[in-house]
């Protein structure tokens, strides 16, 4: 909180010391001198956050992209100057939040200070989550009490980089919605690490925070087999490898959709696999199928498929849907364009929405 005090030279006459915020008023009799006015950050006791949350079993593969973000904390290192950021995108059920966990729990060692973690809530059935309230949480988790939490954002900011600037910490921002959204919660200290997921290419992180972008496709044939396989291990007896390709091709080798259909083989041990994939042939059923959540939450693949849905802009939204009768999986931007009634430019530009929002 800002700490208001008399100069030196008048305290023979009377002095005021005290805590205030930015609107709060001071009244003396009388006051001599100069009236300073400067940040204070509160002594907190040393508290060490862990608040990463478990992996995922069975988890798959992903060396090409776990070897970008090792090499990640190799150059910050050999270059302190420089604020280590890694955004992880991809589209929904692809399994961002996967790997941001399973690599972070290889690196803890290397981050004493602790760890952070919040939801930012970028696609999901609420709204996304303001910055200002994670900060409010953050400066909690680290021992700020409640009381002297600072009301505007920007105050937050700055002091929630003042306690990061002595510690090595790690930041996992899951699930952003965008990059306005996650630059408040960003360290000052290039000893921190901080890894974003979003199904958002977050351009902007890229651009002006020099930030390492990590794509994540679908599985490789070979990967997802292998996801199936490793899953439905303990439950069944070896299904043929024929069988798993073409239920993973139905699944799209998304491994959240990969991950349901397991889950599915695994509680219906003597159902033969035939019959789950021709439920996932019928497009009428698939959704269902493949919803490990009946209330429909982030474990069905509708629910995470939609939220994306709802997220785009209107024009984008209209392409979108318009794309869907489109007879083929490949098309031009002249035939977009025809389809769409507009100009060529117009298109790029909604295409581009389309592509950056997975």
């Amino acid at each position: 909180m800002p700490h208001l005090g008399m100069s030196d030279a008048a305290a023979h006459s009377n002095r005021f010391e005290g805590s205030a915020s930015a609107h709060g008023v001071v009244q003396a009799r009388d006051v001599h001198g100069g009236v300073h006015l400067h940040q204070h950050v509160p002594d907190t006791p040393a508290i060490v956050p862990h608040q990463l949350l478990g992996g995922t079993r069975h988890f798959v593969n992903r060396s090409r992209e776990l070897s970008s973000l090792g090499r990640l904390v190799a150059d910050a290192r050999s270059t302190p100057a420089v604020l280590p950021l890694a955004v992880i995108t991809g589209t929904a059920g692809v399994g961002k939040t996967s790997l941001a966990l399973h690599w972070a729990h290889t690196i803890r060692p290397h981050y004493p200070g602790g760890e952070l973690y919040a939801n930012l809530r970028g696609y999901a059935v609420d709204s996304p989550v303001a910055p200002e309230k994670v900060l409010g949480r953050f400066l909690e988790d680290l021992g700020v009490p409640a009381a002297l939490v600072p009301v505007e954002r920007e105050r937050r900011e700055s002091m929630f980089r003042s306690l990061l600037a002595d510690r090595r910490m790690l930041i996992i921002l899951d699930n952003a919605m965008d990059s306005g959204q996650v630059r408040p919660l960003l360290p000052g200290s290039a000893a921190c690490l901080t890894v974003v997921t979003s199904r958002d290419d977050l351009s902007g992180l890229v651009a002006q925070q020099g930030a390492l972008r990590v794509r994540l496709e679908t599985f490789p044939a070979a990967d997802a087999i292998t996801l199936l396989r490793t899953a439905t291990a303990d439950y069944r007896g070896r299904d043929r490898r024929a069988d798993l390709a073409e239920l993973a091709g139905l699944c799209a080798r998304l491994p959240l959709a990969l991950r349901i259909a397991a889950e599915r083989a695994a509680s219906w041990p003597s159902m033969p696999l035939s019959e789950l994939i021709d439920d996932l042939r019928d497009e009428s059923a698939l959704w269902n199928v493949l919803t490990a959540d009946e209330k429909g939450g982030p474990e069905a693949m509708r629910s995470v498929f939609e939220w994306s849905y709802r997220a785009l802009p209107a024009p984008a939204a209209r392409l979108f849907r318009i794309l869907g009768l489109h007879p083929g999986n490949e098309f031009g931007l002249p035939a977009v364009a025809g389809m769409a009634g507009v100009e060529p430019s117009e298109a790029r530009a909604r295409l581009d929405t389309l592509v950056s929002a997975h």
